[in-house]
């Protein structure tokens, strides 16, 4: 039995940020928050004064800092104060000992002229005396301009520990009710919130799935490439924990939802999958990257027929050495070999070296050799080019996932707690990727040149992509390249770094010389989704020195959330029967970019609030709401009441005290054969670490102290009894 949740599209998001008001104790003039300052405007005190231009500028959508200062030659007292933009001034540049290895941080300040002077009177009143309104920059909105440093206000340590920590209570036996509680309360703040419990025929609670609004719209920008994992207990009741994981615009992790489960075996996985479907509007990833888990595989086949499904490179490596004796030694010439094979750069040779290999090292018989031959196309790179995974070859963000709720929950967690838990977790870390956005737009790169490529990906590109971005365009700068053949529609050439052997070159081919269109071999662009240094070498080979559009994929840029699948006028020939929850959130996505822009003046704002007031008045007189076709389907309902506890499970996954997975090296290591001592005859050192030895060198060390120390006492007790001979 299975309970879902119904999510009501109709009801508006209250995602607005919370209105701040400013008290000026001391300035009766000023306590209106919309007052511009004014050459003549006085205030009591310098804390008034900054207190009143920072609520202006919070409100103008930039921060401010204090500047420069000036004393009374004849008092030394403060008299005259300039508050600025904090992006007022430049970047001091200088040319560090070593470029290469210095760090380059981004630039801030943009030569920002808006300010703010104030000098003191006769009065001991402080009177602004200069004021700068225009900006040099384009001004934040407000959900960003609290991101300033001037306008972060910090938490008191109570509250710190308050959202690490919650008060426990005694809920043993009453876990399944408290959680259903719980998600069905989540819908009425949250009308987008999506659950589904699964329940067995005595009504005990064996899966539980949730995602928030945000995780399903963070779906539908960030959703091609995910990852899925079960290997981490979190609970009292060692349900494994199965989050579902992407990665944003500035390459950090994003959870798609989560889920606790009764088990690994396929059916709950089939569930799982179906439930997480339906509740991202049906619409499959492009690419999945999970273990090899059998279960795990046949399910993915079932509901995600169409979606690539790749295998985690980390957990094959680590196959390899359980079933490859000869890969626990790194410098083994298989090891060598192997390396070379899986580096393959087309099908066709990987395939020759692959017969070369086995029949080299006589490996026929392996029979999980032969499995893993026959699944090549889930996890060998030559047969995965082109597929973009947005930088993911592993499970690896998964298991960073789980790390980070390491400081959130633990194997005594109950499940209301560990509910109530992960919400707080999902906030500190999408915190995160705000303070990211914010860096990205208020700061700017430094650049290796002053070329047209690199200053239009330093536009676009977030800070992290653009680290990646300008790492290869610093690399392209490098490289070399032979023309091999020519045609009249293409050109084929090999590039590669000059200080590297031509055999280590990429193929490049150059077609259709109208779109500028320009493949390599390495396939970096199809799989990471931003050009190699291959492609920029040719650019400039060919004096393209403009960044074809085409060659930015906008999930990597700072504008991905704005987008939305169907592009302006592409509705016109859709019947309003076929709308779909998917259309309804791009609209929804729409009218946020809406809100977004008009928020940056007051009259663009009333203009657009106008506008949607009107807009509702005329669609409650034309919509008639009773014969909506476009309603949700009902929710499937049952008392939660009755819902019981899970049963405690043992599982595949993680085990109750969370270890850490260890290395590929670590492993090897372990079951390398243990070295016998020859001295006590006993395995696991050698003689010169010997435990009798460092007893024997220890007490030698001692008598040798000794002697020392009895020297030079001797020789002391000579010298104070020729001094008092002599005194004598």
């Amino acid at each position: 039995m299975s309970i879902e949740s119904a999510p009501n599209f109709s009801d508006s998001e209250k995602d607005c940020p919370s209105e701040t008001n400013y008290s000026l104790h001391d300035s009766p003039k000023i306590h209106d928050k919309n007052l511009e300052p004014y050459i003549g405007l006085e205030f009591e005190d310098l804390d008034s004064v900054y207190i009143f231009y920072n609520a202006y500028a919070r409100n103008h959508g930039f921060g401010i800092r204090k500047n420069s200062s000036a004393k009374s030659q004849v008092t030394k007292d403060l008299i005259w104060k300039n508050y600025v933009c904090d992006k007022a001034g430049t970047k001091n540049m200088y040319t560090p000992k070593d470029p290469s290895t210095s760090k380059k941080r981004y630039v801030t300040r943009m030569d920002c002229k808006a300010k703010l002077d104030v000098r003191r009177s006769k009065d001991e009143k402080w009177v602004v005396t200069g004021f700068e309104k225009q900006h040099t920059h384009e001004l934040d909105t407000p959900r960003r301009t609290i991101k300033h440093r001037s306008h972060k206000v910090a938490h008191k340590t109570q509250n710190v520990i308050d959202h690490l920590r919650i008060k426990r209570k005694n809920n043993i036996g009453r876990e399944g009710v408290l959680v259903a509680q719980y998600l069905q309360a989540h819908m009425v703040k949250d009308p987008n919130f999506f659950f589904a419990l699964e329940l067995d025929s005595d009504g005990i609670l064996r899966s539980l799935f949730w995602a928030d609004s945000r995780a399903r719209n963070d779906y539908i920008t960030f959703g091609d490439v995910i990852v899925f994992d079960v290997t981490y207990k979190t609970n009292r009741l060692m349900m494994p924990f199965a989050p579902f994981t992407g990665v944003n615009h500035h390459r950090q992790s994003l959870l798609f939802g989560c889920a606790l489960l009764a088990d690994e075996t396929e059916d709950t996985f089939i569930w799982l999958f179906k439930q997480w479907l339906n509740c991202m509007f049906d619409k499959h990833p492009q690419v999945i990257i999970t273990d090899m888990d059998r279960a795990m595989y046949n399910a993915i086949k079932i509901v995600f027929p169409n979606t690539r499904h790749r295998f985690c490179s980390w957990h094959i490596n680590k196959h390899l050495i359980e079933h490859v004796y000869d890969m626990r030694d790194t410098e083994s010439e298989f090891a060598s070999e192997y390396k070379i094979w899986y580096n393959s750069r087309t099908i066709e040779h990987c395939e020759v070296l692959w017969k070369e290999l086995i029949t080299g090292f006589k490996l026929q018989n392996n029979k999980w050799l032969s499995k893993m031959w026959n699944l090549r196309h889930h996890w060998v790179p030559v047969y995965l080019k082109d597929i973009f995974v947005a930088g993911m070859t592993s499970t690896g963000r998964s298991e960073s996932i789980n790390s980070f709720f390491d400081g959130f929950v633990n194997s005594n967690t109950q499940l209301p707690e560990f509910v109530v838990q992960y919400e707080k977790a999902l906030l500190t870390r999408r915190h995160s990727e705000e303070v990211e956005d914010y860096k990205t737009l208020n700061s700017a790169p430094v650049l290796l040149s002053n070329t047209n490529i690199e200053i239009y990906a330093s536009k676009l590109y977030t800070r992290a992509m653009f680290k990646l971005f300008q790492n290869e365009f610093k690399q392209s700068l490098e490289c070399g390249h032979q023309k091999l053949t020519s045609s009249r529609n293409s050109c084929t050439y090999l590039v590669g770094l000059s200080s590297e052997s031509v055999d280590k070159w990429y193929k490049v081919i150059y077609e259709d010389f109208e779109s500028n269109s320009i493949l390599c071999e390495c396939a970096k662009f199809e799989t990471d989704g931003f050009i190699c240094k291959h492609i920029i070498h040719m650019f400039f080979k060919k004096q393209m020195f403009d960044l074809p559009s085409k060659y930015i994929i906008k999930r990597w840029t700072i504008q991905a959330r704005h987008m939305v699948a169907y592009e302006k006028g592409s509705l016109d020939n859709f019947n309003v029967q076929l709308v779909t929850p998917i259309m309804k959130w791009d609209l929804s996505n729409l009218c946020h970019k809406l809100v977004e822009k008009s928020s940056r003046s007051e009259k663009s704002f009333r203009e657009v609030y106008n506008l949607i007031c009107s807009k509702l008045d005329e669609l409650s007189l034309t919509v008639d709401t009773t014969t909506n076709n476009l309603r949700e389907q009902e929710p499937i309902t049952v008392d939660i009441t009755t819902i019981r506890d899970p049963i405690q499970v043992r599982t595949k996954g993680r085990p109750k005290i969370a270890t850490r997975m260890h290395s590929s090296i670590e492993i090897s290591q372990n079951n390398l054969k243990k070295r016998t001592c020859g001295a006590c005859g006993n395995k696991g050192h050698y003689s010169t670490t010997c435990p009798k030895n460092k007893k024997v060198i220890a007490k030698s060390v001692r008598y040798f102290l000794i002697n020392i120390i009895s020297i030079h006492l001797i020789r002391s007790i000579n010298l104070l009894f020729y001094i008092v001979t002599g005194c004598r």
